[in-house]
């Protein structure tokens, strides 16, 4: 129970984490508005993150028992429990993924 409950605080970190530094690297071109862009761009990025599963990548890495540095890249490179669809994709995404 505990090790699928730190898999779970690991996903919710290190998929959090990325989007909320891209946020502050534009936000710090903007230091009055600071909070602004942080916030609206971490808001921006969190969903393309869910969508493309990089929460449930990592949730599984974590239980296998990968180390961290490999942990994160399989939770952003990996194909696995890659969505089939996404909503964004052209007729030139399905050649590229497919």
């Amino acid at each position: 129970m505990t090790r699928k409950f730190i898999a779970v605080v690991i996903s919710i970190f290190w998929t959090v984490l990325p989007c909320f530094l891209a946020g502050s690297l534009v936000g710090i071109f903007f230091i009055k508005s600071f909070w602004y862009w942080t916030i609206g761009i971490t808001l921006l990025a969190f969903p393309c993150c869910l969508l493309n599963r990089v929460h449930l990548r990592l949730y599984h890495g974590y239980l296998v028992g990968k180390s961290l540095l490999s942990l994160v890249k399989y939770g952003y490179t990996s194909t696995d429990h890659y969505p089939k669809h996404q909503f964004c994709l052209t007729r030139w995404g399905w050649f590229y993924w497919y």
